[in-house]
């Protein structure tokens, strides 16, 4: 469960409003699965929801930044985090299976995934993105506003909350790709169990065949 401080304030109304409510539909939702008190139409409905939010946040603090002329260079990053986010995000969300467990677990990495996610954005990108825009509005050009940031230094426990987030992110990751691994490595094997099965006849079949083709040819 996430609890809010005033660490995670951009002092943006609009940004900070809809970054409670996520934590609140990512906390919501969280609980309703320790307690097994949802079905598989509710997670599904909402994961929908909570994407259906995610994707509108994203989509009003780019046309914020775009609106106060913050420098492109800026957008260009925070865009490309954006974007990186939504793909990782929509692998999580389709859920096929009615397998209560599968759904559980699925839903709970997509919490997990997003609640960290935006630890580490919110401190990091969006906390940049502030002050680029409370300089603008003090009167600095959105170039000004971007350089004076280069050397821009964090405090240390805001270091502490952002390096536990990249590292929940990065083990959910590994762990993800040890799951394709195995994946790969079972399909692997029955194919060639499968191949293994094949008729001998079969073999000389198509061998017969290559040879007429490769006379046919000649």
């Amino acid at each position: 469960m996430f609890i809010w401080s005033d660490t995670f304030n951009t002092n943006i109304e609009l940004v900070d409003l809809q970054h409670k409510n996520l934590f609140q539909l990512l906390n919501k939702l969280s609980l309703n699965i320790k307690q097994d008190n949802i079905s598989y139409e509710d997670v599904n409905n909402s994961i929908k929801l909570l994407i259906h939010y995610t994707e509108n946040h994203l989509r009003d603090e780019e046309l914020l930044m775009m609106e106060s002329r913050i420098d492109k260079r800026h957008l260009t990053k925070h865009r490309m985090e954006h974007n990186s986010f939504l793909y990782d995000v929509g692998l999580f969300s389709d859920i096929t299976s009615s397998d209560d467990r599968r759904i559980t677990r699925k839903a709970t990495n997509l919490v997990r995934f997003i609640t960290y996610w935006l630890i580490f954005h919110i401190l990091g990108t969006d906390m940049l993105m502030s002050a680029q825009l409370t300089n603008i509005k003090a009167g600095m050009s959105p170039q000004q506003a971007f350089d004076m940031l280069k050397d821009h230094k964090i405090d240390p426990a805001t270091v502490n909350l952002m390096l536990d987030a990249i590292i929940n992110l990065w083990l959910d990751a590994k762990e993800r790709c040890n799951q394709m691994e195995i994946k790969v490595t079972e399909l692997q094997k029955t194919i060639e169990s499968l191949q293994s099965k094949q008729e001998p006849s079969t073999i000389n079949q198509s061998e017969d065949s290559a040879l007429e083709m490769d006379w046919f040819i000649k």
